[in-house]
């Protein structure tokens, strides 16, 4: 089912059944780009600059089409008309299609596809598109319908993209699309954006921000370069957590390279302690015995402690029962506060008699301390 024959799809459920909407296009990864900015309201933009319907010679000229749309009164047909000679009508008139997909009554079905006609407007004018979006909408839409945009922009010039949006007034939704701007010229073009950066001060505070999205999107396309730029500029900029950032979303694609990289090419330091946490989480996520093998490897101590930390609790949201069993059996590394409050929070919602009998059969020693120092974990457990 292509594009557009979904959206009618979704539009006569919704019609039938009551609210609900649809969504198309790209999920993200983001694993999670570590650092690449959320779209707002829950829901995801297409990135292709085309929609997929009608076009060519079975298409209505835009001037009979509106004729039509003004004459039907049934609201479902109408939109559906619409629909299926959408590309046609964004080709030749996008300004046209988009207001009168504005004068609509408002839905989830519209909102989606007025964003996929600014999405296949921006593939041919950007600006246009983003003129349009800044005079047309606000809040969650403007933000996802910037973002597509600033994509789709990105992809084309990354720098007169950000140069555009840069000029806005400052809002969240213009910080969102200038964020993806980066991530994605990055991930092409890493030099030009970064020198961008680099010389264009009119970021002011958002710079630090933009520069961990440029570095996350370089990771993407080349992770060794990336990752060694932003260890020298995390070091210029007392920013350890910059380079954690860009190791983990290295970590994302390719989490032995990553970590191997990590020991091989770090002593000791306030950036490899900051990576080796955000390593441990990914660990976590991806093979906690792995991770328990990995921490090994690392300094005793300071930087062992706190990966060991972050691997239990994320471990505990998806295995409880088994970080919890970790933790009590191994002895290479403290376990913070925070960590065994995670273990025993999320231990005692899953299961809670398991937990009550972990408790209670832990030898004295710090662990069992600390469980006690955490409380009752029912007591904070209802927001998980």
């Amino acid at each position: 089912m292509n594009a557009i024959n979904q959206a009618v799809a979704g539009l006569a459920i919704a019609i039938t059944f009551g609210s609900g909407g649809y969504f198309l296009g790209k999920g993200k990864s983001t694993g999670n780009t570590q650092s690449e900015p959320s779209r707002q309201g829950g829901e995801s933009v297409g990135n292709p600059h085309g929609i997929a319907g009608r076009s060519g010679p079975q298409a209505i000229a835009t001037k009979e089409l509106r004729a039509r749309l003004d004459a039907e009164k049934n609201p479902l047909v109408r939109f559906k008309l619409a629909l299926q000679n959408l590309e046609s009508w964004v080709a030749k008139n996008p300004k046209d299609a988009l207001d009168w997909l504005a004068s609509q009554p408002r839905s989830d079905r519209r909102d989606e596809v007025i964003r996929m006609a600014l999405n296949q407007f921006s593939g041919s004018d950007a600006k246009g598109a983003a003129d349009w979006a800044t005079a047309n909408l606000s809040g969650d839409e403007l933000n996802n319908a910037f973002i597509a945009i600033a994509e789709n922009w990105a992809d084309e010039s990354g720098r007169e993209a950000a140069t555009w949006f840069l000029g806005l007034p400052p809002t969240r939704e213009r910080d969102g699309a200038v964020e993806h701007i980066f991530f994605a010229w990055a991930s092409n073009e890493p030099a030009a954006a970064m020198a961008f950066l680099a010389a264009n001060p009119g970021a002011g505070d958002l710079t630090p921000t933009l520069r961990r999205a440029a570095l996350a999107g370089w990771a993407k396309s080349d992770p060794e370069g990336a990752v060694a730029a932003s260890l020298a500029l995390s070091r210029t900029n007392s920013d350890p957590d910059q380079f954690a950032n860009t190791l983990a979303n290295w970590a994302t694609m390719d989490l032995e390279g990553s970590s191997k990289w990590l020991l091989a090419n770090l002593s000791a330091s306030t950036e490899r302690t900051a990576a080796a946490r955000e390593l441990a989480t990914i660990f976590a996520q991806q093979s906690p015995d792995a991770g328990v093998a990995w921490l090994e490897k690392l300094t005793a101590g300071a930087e062992r402690d706190a990966a060991a930390s972050s691997l239990a609790a994320a471990w505990a949201r998806s295995g409880a029962a088994d970080a919890a069993k970790w933790a009590a059996s191994q002895d290479s590394s403290k376990l913070s506060l925070e960590a065994v409050s995670e273990i025993a929070r999320n231990f005692m919602l899953k299961d809670a008699a398991a937990f009550l009998a972990w408790r209670a059969a832990l030898p004295d020693g710090p662990l069992k301390n600390q469980v006690n120092q955490a409380g009752d974990p029912a007591a904070s457990g209802d927001d998980n």
